[in-house]
C-alpha cells in the first residue's frame, strides 16, 4: 500500500485562521493514526503578499498546538521544479500563452470524477470553467499550478482540506491529468461557522489563532474543540488527549454539514482544563497576564488564585477575577445589603462580625466560618444579614470567592479595615 502522506499548505499572507488550525489537526491526526508523515509545506509564491510575521506566526502557532511536522518546505525555493512543468505543459499544448500569463487549455467537454472520502463521488462538468491562468510567467506560478507539482513531487498520499477548494480540486485533477501524475485521495472539510451559520471570514471577528493564545487559551482545549468541529468521537466522548485523538480519530466519522464555531463551548473547555492543573502550574499559566506588582509576593498570590482556579474560562480572566486582593474595590452602597436583608439587620451583622473577628486567634477559613455561623445564631439573624455583607464589601462583587475564602485570604488587618470602611458606608444618618 502506499504510504500515508498529508500536507497542511498555509500561506503566509496572514496569520494562521482558527480554520486552517483545524485543517492541520485533522490532517495531523489522520497521518498519525495510519503510522504516515505530516508535512507542513510554506506556500510563499505570492512574494507582494508574503510576510516573515506571518510564517512565524503559522509555525509559532502548529508548534503550540503540538502538531509537529516530518518535513518543511517553502513553495519559494522551488522555482526550479515549477518552470520545468510549465514548460512541459507549453511544449505539449496543454498550456498556453495570453497577454502575458500562461493559461491551462481545459479542451474538449468532459467530466470531472472523482471519490471524496467524505462527501462520495463528486461530479463536475468542465464547462463550468474557462481556461485558467496557472502562472502569470514562468517564475510565477499560480497556486492552482504549484498545488498540484508539489502533491505530486512530494508523493501526497490524501488531501485533507476544506470544502471550498471542491471547484479548485477539479480543476486540479486536469493538471494532474495532463502532467501524467496520479492525482491523491481527496477528503473535503465541512466549513467553520459563525453561530448564525454564515461562514467564518478571515476579516470578521476573532478568527486567527494568536487571538486565542493570546486570550489565554490552552491548546489542549483548543485541540479537543478544533476536533470537534466536523468530526465526532463514535463513543460521545469530548475530552482526549491528543495521543488519544489519533487512536480515536477517523475520517468516517467526519460530517458533511458545517461545524459551528461556539466560543462558549471552547470557554467550558477551557475551563475545565484550567480546573485540572495543580496549583503551581496553574500560577505559572497565569503570570504573563498579570500585573508586576501582583507577582512580588507569590505566596499570597497562590492562595489568591486558588479561590479563583475554577471560575476563570480563559487566562486573560484572571486578573479581573483577583483584582480585589491588590486593591481595595470600590462599593456601590445599594449593593452591600442584601436583597432579603434590611439595612437594619445589615448593620447589625456587621458590627458582630468585626467585634468577633478582631478577636479571632486562629486565622483560617474553618475557624472563621464557626465565628461566623455564631453570629447569626446569637444575633437571631439570617446568613444574607451577614455573609453576603462581608463578602459584597471585601471583593465588590456580587460573584466572587466565599467570605472565608476572601477573609482567610486578605488577612485579619485588611479584612478588618475593608470591613469597618464597608460599615460607614451604611452609617444611619
Amino acid at each position: 500500500m502506499k504510504k500515508t502522506r498529508v500536507r497542511f499548505a498555509p500561506s503566509p499572507t496572514g496569520s494562521l485562521h482558527v480554520g486552517g488550525a483545524r485543517t492541520a489537526l485533522f490532517n495531523y491526526l489522520f497521518a498519525k493514526r495510519n503510522g504516515g508523515e505530516f508535512i507542513l509545506r510554506i506556500e510563499d509564491t505570492d512574494k507582494a503578499r508574503s510576510k516573515k510575521i506571518f510564517e512565524h506566526d503559522i509555525l509559532d502557532g502548529m508548534t503550540w498546538l503540538g502538531l509537529k511536522w516530518n518535513e518543511l518546505y517553502y513553495q519559494s525555493k522551488r522555482g526550479g521544479l515549477y518552470k520545468k512543468y510549465l514548460e512541459k505543459l507549453l511544449a505539449e499544448d496543454k498550456a498556453y500563452w495570453d497577454d502575458g500569463a500562461i493559461r491551462f487549455r481545459i479542451g474538449a467537454k468532459h467530466t470531472v470524477i472523482f471519490k471524496d472520502e467524505i462527501r462520495g463521488e463528486i461530479k463536475i462538468e468542465s464547462d463550468q470553467f474557462e481556461d485558467f491562468v496557472i502562472a502569470k510567467s514562468l517564475d510565477l506560478p499560480l497556486f492552482l499550478f504549484v498545488n498540484v507539482v508539489d502533491d505530486a513531487e512530494m508523493k501526497i498520499s490524501h488531501v485533507i482540506r476544506g470544502e471550498d477548494h471542491l471547484t479548485n480540486t477539479a480543476r486540479q485533477i486536469m493538471i494532474y491529468n495532463a502532467l501524467g501524475f496520479t492525482y491523491p485521495v481527496f477528503a473535503h472539510l465541512p466549513l467553520m461557522l459563525n453561530p448564525d451559520r454564515s461562514k467564518m471570514s478571515k476579516r470578521v471577528g476573532d478568527t486567527a489563532l494568536s487571538d486565542y493564545i493570546a486570550a489565554g487559551y490552552l491548546p489542549e482545549a483548543m485541540i479537543n474543540f478544533l476536533v470537534q468541529m466536523g468530526w465526532s468521537s463514535a463513543s460521545g466522548r469530548e475530552i482526549f488527549t491528543l495521543k488519544e485523538l489519533v487512536k480515536e480519530f477517523s475520517l468516517d466519522r467526519v460530517q458533511k454539514a458545517g461545524a459551528v464555531f461556539d466560543v462558549q463551548y471552547l470557554d467550558y473547555l477551557n475551563g475545565h482544563y484550567l480546573r485540572e492543573k495543580s496549583l503551581s502550574t496553574y500560577l505559572k499559566l497565569a503570570e504573563p497576564f498579570l500585573p508586576k506588582a501582583y507577582l512580588k509576593d507569590k505566596l499570597y498570590l497562590k492562595k489568591a488564585l486558588k479561590t479563583v482556579q475554577g471560575r476563570a474560562r480563559k487566562l486573560s480572566d484572571v486578573k479581573k477575577l483577583i483584582d480585589f486582593y491588590f486593591k481595595e474595590p470600590k462599593l456601590v452602597k445599594s449593593k452591600i445589603v442584601f436583597r432579603k436583608s434590611s439595612l437594619a439587620d445589615t448593620r447589625k451583622g456587621l458590627v458582630s462580625s468585626i467585634a468577633v473577628l478582631k478577636n479571632l486567634k486562629t486565622w483560617n477559613e474553618k475557624s472563621i466560618q464557626k465565628t461566623l455561623e455564631k453570629v447569626v445564631s446569637d444575633d437571631n439573624l439570617n446568613n444574607g444579614d451577614v455573609f453576603w455583607p462581608i463578602r459584597y464589601i471585601l471583593s465588590g462583587a456580587e460573584a466572587s470567592p466565599s467570605p472565608m475564602e476572601l477573609l482567610d485570604v486578605l488577612g485579619q488587618k485588611e479584612s478588618l479595615k475593608r470591613l469597618e470602611k464597608g460599615l460607614k458606608t451604611i452609617k444611619v444618618s
